[in-house]
């Protein structure tokens, strides 16, 4: 009895051992994911997001050139304060929960109508462009971010994520007409 007693409690420690040591697995992989190098490195004095209805106005239709500030016509944009300016750099340098599982669809357009600059005394110092369309993300260096994440962030600014283009444009549109009329 004092064997099988023995063998039972020997059974229980083995196997909560081996909780706790996945346990420490699991967490090691969240410390280290905190840990994670910053990804807004450079000097800035302001962030702005925007959407825009025509990625062409100021892109000249060449994606991969830097953007041209004077350019912009953009319909909505928003300025990002330090606690949106944190949320954006933990998204970007993957500190922010990735969603991998999830399935997006991949086209071939590339028309990025939602942006993200980082200026500084008024000179670009970096850009991200983002086309929910086609689940693309360009920019002045590679990010860490998900396109869930990013979704959120543009949709919590007020700055409307959509998948159609033409949802897109009329949502935009109808905003740029109420500025125009006012």
């Amino acid at each position: 009895m004092i064997k099988l007693f023995s063998l039972i409690v020997l059974c229980l420690l083995i196997a909560g051992c081996k909780k706790d040591s996945e346990n420490k697995v699991v967490k090691t992989k969240i410390t280290q994911n905190k840990n994670l190098k910053d990804y807004i490195d450079f000097e800035y004095d302001e962030v702005i997001a925007f959407a825009s209805v025509n990625p062409m106005d100021y892109y000249d239709g060449d994606f991969d050139r830097e953007l041209n500030v004077k350019k912009f016509k953009d319909t909505v944009s928003r300025k990002l304060n330090p606690a949106q300016i944190r949320e954006l750099n933990d998204i970007l340098s993957g500190r922010k929960n990735q969603k991998i599982y999830s399935v997006a669809a991949i086209a071939d357009c590339f028309y990025p109508r939602h942006n993200i600059i980082f200026l500084n005394k008024n000179k670009l110092v970096n850009h991200i462009v983002v086309c929910f369309e086609c689940n693309r993300i360009k920019g002045s260096k590679p990010s860490l971010a998900s396109m869930k994440n990013f979704r959120d962030f543009f949709n919590s600014l007020g700055l409307k994520v959509f998948d159609n283009p033409i949802e897109h444009s009329a949502y935009y549109d109808s905003i740029q007409l109420m500025h125009k009329k006012k």
